[in-house]
């Protein structure tokens, strides 16, 4: 299963991996059409400061995910690949799976009342927050799930 990395050292905070993560889930994905849409489109990455030191928060699909324990619609599966998919027509924004995920990476959609998380962008052969990062701090790598 493909992970996405941050080299800390690398790292400017400058956002655009979460600029590029929302637009590439935008129903547009062209910027000028994106910041006009309804519901916004929602980053499922952020790097955030922790212990005054610069952290990836997204979902690392886990091996043994708490989040499809807790989800009662059956919204959340993995994949036997480790890969742990959310299906938005199903979710019904009771909020279990962002309560129970132990890496605080799991985020409110308020507008379309789902909850959403990085999906490592499987459709796309490099993710979309890896292409946009110019200073290359953050990166693919291959490798098992976390937890």
């Amino acid at each position: 299963m493909r992970k996405i990395k941050l080299d800390k050292d690398k790292c400017v905070s400058c956002h655009t991996c979460e600029v590029a993560c929302a637009l590439e889930h935008s129903g547009s994905e062209i910027v000028e059409a994106a910041i006009l849409e309804q519901p916004v489109p929602n980053s499922r990455l952020k790097i955030i400061v922790k212990k005054a030191k610069l952290k990836l928060q997204k979902c690392v699909h886990c091996k043994k995910p708490k989040c499809i324990e807790v989800c009662e619609e059956d919204a959340i599966t993995k994949r036997e690949d480790g890969v742990v998919l959310f299906d938005e027509t199903k979710c019904t924004g009771c909020w279990s799976c962002i309560e129970a995920c132990p890496f605080n990476a799991i985020y409110k959609c308020e507008d379309k009342k789902v909850a959403i998380r990085c999906d490592l962008c499987l459709d796309l052969e490099v993710p979309a927050c890896v292409a946009s990062c110019h200073t290359e701090a953050l990166a693919v790598e291959v490798g098992e799930a976390e937890a």
